[in-house]
């Protein structure tokens, strides 16, 4: 039988070492059932507002909301936050030299191979310090069956923003989450009491209106959806809305009034961009903050997943990410991309193709015109046909 004081003593050990591996915030709660984040899924499942995530269902939630579905022995669990957030300059768009924007987090190495490993190692690490048999633990990361969220808000990582995502006092909303399900008795903390106030600054600025209310986000017009979790054609009349973005969107946390506190106190005090520091979420030399559009538009699949391995962008696959480089660029509107976007009309993807096409339209001109009109004259696939006459109507 685990005494309280044992516990206390067990925990903080436990929360030393995970700082030791590089987590930022440590916090710990019990492993009951978190039935308010479970009926708000099942509501939102309902409204429709996860739409194009098939596969979170009903029934998901019953079991993400439950650490003992995943694990029957559990007792405890351990919130874990990483903050990714670098310094980093981006290449901005400059006449005839088109760039496009990637979420913060897709900068550096895939995160999810990053926290994995040092989830594996915290596992055996609380494994060496309970008795023998008495330990069994599971561990998440973003991918997994468990509501990383409403851990966090609960075991006191951070509160809920209004945009959806967990705000935290030492480093805003620029975390990973993460979790360990652990059957040991732990000392379990207790949650904040903030909130966002009045404060409403996020929900306005989401150019695509995603946000139904405070909390409550229209997965089928985020842009994070959008460029990453849809792998079908964007709706038409999103497009023009996703501005230059290629994969992701920070736009909800870049205008956070916490997130601008905390990034101007971590530069003054030098851990925001430290030479050395977190290298593994630097901007990687193949994949850079704002890489240049059109060379992407060139990436055959063997290009691609050289260029994006070990990356999150490959996430989007080849025809995903270059079907956000079209609509990128028609946004842009830059000339320069017309002969690029023709020769992408005869990629061998239709969903490249289609989109190619709406980016062709969107600049205008006579060469995308006629670069539009032979592509129709020997397009079979009945979608991209429709959408390079909607191109040509916009090219007048």
């Amino acid at each position: 039988m685990t005494t309280p004081t044992d516990a206390a003593a067990l925990t903080e050990r436990i929360r030393d070492y995970a700082l030791s591996l590089g987590f930022d915030l440590v916090r710990f709660t019990t492993a009951d059932p978190m039935l308010d984040a479970e009926a708000a899924l099942k509501e939102r499942i309902g409204q429709g507002l996860m739409g194009g995530l098939d596969w979170f269902t009903a029934e998901r939630a019953e079991v993400s909301a439950n650490p003992r579905a995943l694990l029957p022995s559990a007792r405890s669990v351990i919130a874990l936050g990483t903050f990714y957030l670098t310094d980093a300059p981006r290449d901005e768009t400059a006449p005839g030299d088109p760039h496009g924007r990637l979420s913060c987090y897709a900068w550096g190495d895939d995160y999810h191979e990053v926290i994995r490993a040092r989830l594996d190692d915290l596992a055996a690490f609380i494994r060496t310090c309970a008795p023998p048999g008495h330990e069994k633990s599971i561990v998440f990361v973003d991918t997994g069956r468990m509501v990383d969220r409403a851990v966090a808000q609960r075991a006191g990582l951070g509160w809920y923003g209004k945009n959806t995502n967990i705000l935290t006092r030492g480093w805003g909303s620029w975390l990973f989450l993460s979790e360990v399900v652990t059957s040991l008795d732990l000392a379990h903390d207790e949650p904040l009491a903030a909130t966002c106030g009045q404060c409403e600054v996020c929900l306005h600025a989401c150019p695509t209106n995603a946000f139904v209310a405070p909390y409550v986000l229209d997965n089928r017009r985020c842009i994070s959806y959008l460029t990453i979790e849809l792998r079908g054609s964007i709706p038409l009349e999103l497009r023009p809305l996703i501005g230059a973005h290629i994969f992701g969107c920070d736009i909800c946390q870049q205008v956070c009034p916490v997130n601008l506190v905390v990034e101007k106190r971590l530069r003054q005090r030098g851990q925001l961009g430290k030479p050395g520091e977190r290298l593994m979420f630097q901007p990687r030399p193949v994949t850079g903050s704002s890489p240049a559009l059109i060379p992407l538009l060139k990436l055959d699949d063997e290009g691609f997943r050289e260029r994006f391995r070990h990356s999150p962008v490959k996430r989007a696959k080849r025809r995903g990410l270059l079907r956000n480089v079209c609509v990128a660029l028609g946004n842009i509107g830059d000339p320069v991309a017309v002969p690029a976007l023709s020769d992408a009309l005869r990629d061998t993807e239709p969903l490249v193709r289609g989109h190619a096409a709406w980016a062709l339209g969107r600049i205008g001109g006579t060469t995308a015109c006629v670069a539009l009109e032979k592509a129709l004259a020997v397009e079979t696939d009945a979608t991209v046909q429709q959408e390079i006459r909607c191109a040509l109507e916009m090219c007048g």
